[in-house]
C-alpha cells in the first residue's frame, strides 16, 4: 500500500513538516535538473557507516578518483571516521575528528581560525558528498558532525578529482541520506564548562512505499569554556528529499544550514615573553578579549543530486551545490607588544571585518565497465567547474576621537574583566574589495585490470583556473585589480597495485602538483602556484573476514611556493581584513611513513591506531614546518560486554613530539618609536602524551548513556607556538554524560 504525506502517522507527519520547511528554504532548487552528490554504488556494496557499529568500511568509496574503489584498492593511504567512531568518542565538530585521523595535526591560531595539516602541509582541499566545499583561509567552518555518516581523509594528493594537486589530503564529509524504513533518534549531552546540547535525527519513507523518503537532522548546542567570558553557541539544520523515479533513477534535494555564534572570542594567542625578555608564564586560562567580541559564521548549502542508470554496468550522475558563507563580528583582543611588571605594555586589536561569500559547483559524469584483451575495465569521465566569489565588506568603525583615551590598551592584564564598551559600527554600501575565483576542468580515470593479481589505476584532468580582484574606494570607484589566468593546466595521477594475497595488496602511486593558491603577500599581489609532484607507495590489508582495515605507506613529495602566514605584519592588514602570506620558495620537500589499523578485530572489539612521522625541509636542508610535530600517535579502541553487550568500556591514548617556531624575544630596550626592539629565539612545547575514557551502558533496548572524558590526566600545553609571538593553549580536562534515546 502506498503512503503519502497528505495523512501519515504523528512520527512521519513530523517529518514531512521538518523536511518541506528546511528544503522550503530553498524554491530556485525545484527547477535545477541535474545535481551531483557521491553516491558510491559499483558492487551493491553500500559505504552508509550508520548502525554497523564499525570503526571502518570495507565498501566502495569515491574521495581518491571517483572509480568507487575500496579502501584496500585505492592507491593512497585514508582514514574513515565512522559515526560508530563519533558517538563514541563523542566527535561533534571537525576540528574534533581531524584531531584522530592519522597523520593530521590541529592547531589554532585563536579561537576561531583553525589550521589542518599533514604531511607537512596545510590541508585546503575540503568536499562535502565529494562535491568541493572550500571557501580558503585560515577562517574554516568547524561544521557539526551531526549532519555526517562518516567523514573520509586522503592523505596525499587527489589533483585528479579536486583540480589542486596538494600532497597533504582531502577531507570529504559524507552526509546522512534517507532510509527506506522509519527511524529516529534524539540526545541530550550535558558537560563540563556548562555544555548543554540537543540533537534530533528522524528518517522515514514518505510516499510510494519508500520510493520517496526524507530525513531531518538537528542539533542545538551552546557552552562555555575554560577560557573566561567565551561561549559557543553552535546551530546545525539538515533537511534531504530522495526520490525514485524508476529502477534506474535517483535523484535528491537537500539544504544545510550550521551556526557559529560564539562570544568572548580571542583574536590572537596569549603573550610568551614580558618585555624585559624573561618567560611571561601567563595564565594558561587568560582570555585578553571582552564578553561582546564576536566571530560568527553563518554558512548554508543547498544541493540536488541525479543518478541514472542507463544499462548495467554504466550510469550517470549530475550535481549542483551551491554555498553561501556571511562571516561578521566585532573583535576586541590584547595580543601587541610585551606585558610589564605592572600589568601594562599589552596593545589591543579591535575591528568589525564582515564578508560575504558564494560558491557554485557543478559536475557531470559517466562511469562504466568495458571489455579488453578479455578482461573487464573500469573507466570514469567527467567535467565539472566552480565559481567563488568573496566580498569583503565595508564599514565605517567607531574613529578614535569618540572611544576613550585608553581604548587601544589592555591597563593590567592581571586584572583585566573584558570591561570595555564596544565600540561602534556603520555598514557602507560598496565593498572594500571582490575576489572572484574560477575552475574548470574534464577529467579522465580508469582502473585496468592487467593481470589477476595486477590493476593500474589512470587518470588525468585537464582545467583551467582564474582568479581576479577589484579593490575599490567608499565612493565605489575602483583603485586597483589584479589577478591571474592558467589555462591549460594538465594534472595526471597513476597508481600500480599488485595482490600479494586475497588479504593483502602493494601499491604505488605518482601525481604531480599543481595548486593555484588563493592567498596574497604584503604587497596584495597573488602568490604564484605551488608545482611540484608526489609519490606513495605501501602496502594494505584486510583482516578478520575484512572486518579491519590495515596499511603501512612511504611518501615523498616536493613543491615549489608553499605559501605560509606572514607575520611581519599585522594580522589581516590587507583590504578587506585578509591575512597576508608570503612564498617559502622552490625545493620544499616532505617525506614520511605512515602506519593505520582501524576496525573489529571481534564484532564486539574495535580499534582504531595510527602513527606518522613527516619530516620537512627547504631546499638548503632547513628545517621546515617546525610547528607542527614530526611524529603523531593516535589510539582509540572500545569494547562491548555484558548480557545482550550492555556494558561497553573505551579508552585511547594520543602522542605528538615536540615541536617550536622562530617568534621575536624582546632584549628589553625600546627604539624611538616606543616599541620594543626584539630579536629571533624560539618558542616551544615539548612532547604530549593524551589519555581518554568512555563508559557506555544500554539502559534497555531503546535508550543508552555514556560517558567521556578527554585530557583524563589535565595536561596543559600548547597546539599552536610563535603565532605573534604567543601560544595558543589546548583544552584541558573535559567531561560530558549523553543521553541517547532510538525509535
Amino acid at each position: 500500500m502506498s503512503m503519502h504525506c497528505i495523512h501519515p502517522p504523528p512520527a512521519r507527519r513530523a517529518l514531512c513538516i521538518a523536511v518541506v520547511a528546511v528544503c522550503g528554504a530553498a524554491p530556485a532548487l525545484a527547477q535545477t535538473a541535474a545535481t551531483l552528490k557521491e553516491i558510491t554504488v559499483t558492487d551493491g556494496r553500500d559505504a552508509t557507516t550508520e548502525g554497523t557499529r564499525s570503526y571502518t568500511t570495507t565498501a566502495p568509496l569515491s574521495t581518491a578518483t571517483k572509480l568507487g574503489l575500496t579502501p584496500r584498492e585505492t592507491p593512497q593511504s585514508m582514514t574513515i571516521i565512522t559515526r560508530e567512531r563519533m558517538e563514541e568518542q563523542g566527535l561533534q565538530t571537525l576540528s574534533e575528528t581531524l584531531q584522530q585521523v592519522t597523520g593530521v595535526y590541529v592547531s589554532n591560531n585563536d579561537t576561531e581560525r583553525i589550521t589542518y595539516s599533514a604531511r607537512g602541509y596545510n590541508i585546503n582541499n575540503y568536499q562535502v558528498d565529494g562535491m568541493l566545499n572550500t571557501f580558503g583561509g585560515s577562517l574554516k567552518t568547524n561544521g557539526d558532525n551531526i549532519v555526517y555518516d562518516r567523514i573520509e581523509v586522503v592523505r596525499g594528493a587527489t589533483g585528479l578529482m579536486t583540480g589542486a594537486g596538494d600532497p597533504s589530503a582531502t577531507v570529504n564529509q559524507v552526509r546522512k541520506r534517507p532510509t527506506r524504513e522509519f527511524q529516529g533518534s534524539a540526545a541530550l549531552r550535558l558537560g563540563s564548562h556548562d555544555l548543554q546540547r540537543a540533537e534530533i535525527d528522524l528518517s522515514s519513507p514518505l510516499a510510494f512505499d519508500g520510493k520517496v523518503r526524507g530525513r531531518f537532522v538537528a542539533a542545538k548546542q551552546e557552552a562555555g569554556s575554560f577560557r573566561p567570558m567565551y561561549r559557543q553557541d553552535i546551530e546545525a539544520v539538515y533537511g534531504i528529499v530522495e526520490a525514485d523515479l524508476g529502477p534506474d533513477t535517483t535523484i535528491a534535494l537537500g539544504h544545510e544550514r550550521q551556526k557559529s555564534d560564539p562570544r568572548g572570542v580571542t583574536w590572537g594567542t596569549v603573550p610568551y615573553w614580558n618585555a624585559d625578555g624573561t618567560e611571561a608564564n601567563m595564565p594558561f586560562d587568560l582570555n585578553l578579549s571582552t564578553p561582546w567580541s564576536s566571530w560568527n559564521i553563518r554558512e548554508k548549502k543547498t544541493f540536488a543530486t541525479v543518478e541514472h542508470r542507463f544499462h548495467p554496468d554504466w550510469r550517470v550522475r549530475a550535481g549542483f551545490t551551491h554555498s553561501n558563507r556571511v562571516q561578521d563580528g566585532s573583535l576586541y583582543f590584547g595580543f601587541g607588544q610585551y606585558p610589564r611588571a605592572d600589568g601594562s605594555g599589552i596593545t589591543v586589536a579591535s575591528g568589525r571585518f564582515p564578508s560575504d561569500e558564494d560558491m557554485d559547483v557543478v559536475d557531470l559524469n559517466v562511469d562504466g565497465k568495458f571489455q579488453a584483451f578479455g578482461r573487464t575495465h573500469d573507466v570514469l569521465l567527467g567535467w565539472g567547474q566552480s565559481k567563488k566569489e568573496l566580498n569583503s565588506l565595508r564599514v565605517q568603525n567607531e574613529g578614535a576621537d569618540t572611544l576613550p583615551g585608553n581604548y587601544g590598551v589592555i591597563p593590567d592584564w592581571r586584572t583585566w574583566t573584558g570591561d570595555v564598551r564596544q565600540f561602534t559600527s556603520v555598514d557602507l554600501p560598496v565593498p572594500t574589495s571582490v575576489n572572484l575565483i574560477r575552475q574548470k576542468a574534464a577529467y579522465l580515470a580508469t582502473r585496468l585490470h592487467l593481470a589477476d593479481p595486477l590493476k593500474a589505476v589512470l587518470g588525468v584532468r585537464y582545467g583551467a583556473y582564474e582568479t581576479r580582484t577589484r579593490n575599490n574606494a567608499a565612493s565605489g570607484a575602483q583603485t586597483s585589480a589584479s589577478g591571474y589566468k592558467n589555462d591549460g593546466i594538465w594534472t595526471p595521477y597513476a597508481g600500480l597495485l599488485f595482490d600479494l594475497t586475497p588479504q593483502w595488496t602493494a601499491y604505488t602511486a605518482y601525481t604531480s602538483i599543481f595548486q593555484p593558491q588563493n592567498y596574497r603577500d604584503r604587497a596584495n599581489e597573488p602568490i604564484d602556484p605551488m608545482q611540484g609532484n608526489s609519490i606513495e607507495a605501501g602496502i594494505k590489508g584486510e583482516l578478520f573476514d575484512k572486518r579491519l582495515n590495515v596499511s603501512a605507506a612511504i611518501f615523498r613529495s616536493k613543491r615549489d611556493n608553499v605559501a605560509e602566514i606572514d607575520d611581519s605584519v599585522p594580522p589581516n592588514s590587507l583590504p578587506g581584513a585578509v591575512q597576508a602570506y608570503r612564498s617559502t620558495g622552490k625545493g620544499n620537500v616532505t617525506d614520511g611513513v605512515e602506519f593505520e589499523a582501524a576496525g573489529q578485530i571481534t564484532r564486539q572489539w574495535n580499534v582504531a591506531a595510527g602513527y606518522s612521522h613527516t619530516r620537512s625541509r627547504l631546499a638548503n636542508g632547513e628545517p621546515t614546518n617546525t610547528g607542527t610535530p614530526r611524529n603523531l600517535f593516535k589510539l582509540f579502541t572500545s569494547y562491548r560486554f555484558g548480557d545482550g553487550q550492555r556494558f561497553s568500556v573505551g579508552g585511547g591514548v594520543n602522542f605528538q613530539s615536540g615541536l617550536w617556531a622562530t617568534a621575536q624575544r624582546p632584549t628589553g630596550a625600546y627604539a624611538a618609536n616606543g616599541n620594543a626592539i626584539t630579536s629571533p629565539s624560539r618558542i616551544a612545547q615539548g612532547r604530549v602524551w593524551l589519555a581518554s575514557l568512555m563508559l557506555g551502558y544500554r539502559i534497555s533496548d531503546n535508550l543508552s548513556a555514556q560517558l567521556n572524558v578527554n585530557n583524563l590526566f589535565d595536561k596543559h600545553y600548547a597546539n599552536r607556538v610563535g603565532f605573534y609571538n604567543g601560544v595558543h593553549y589546548a583544552d584541558p580536562r573535559t567531561a560530558t554524560v549523553t543521553l541517547r534515546a532510538t525509535f
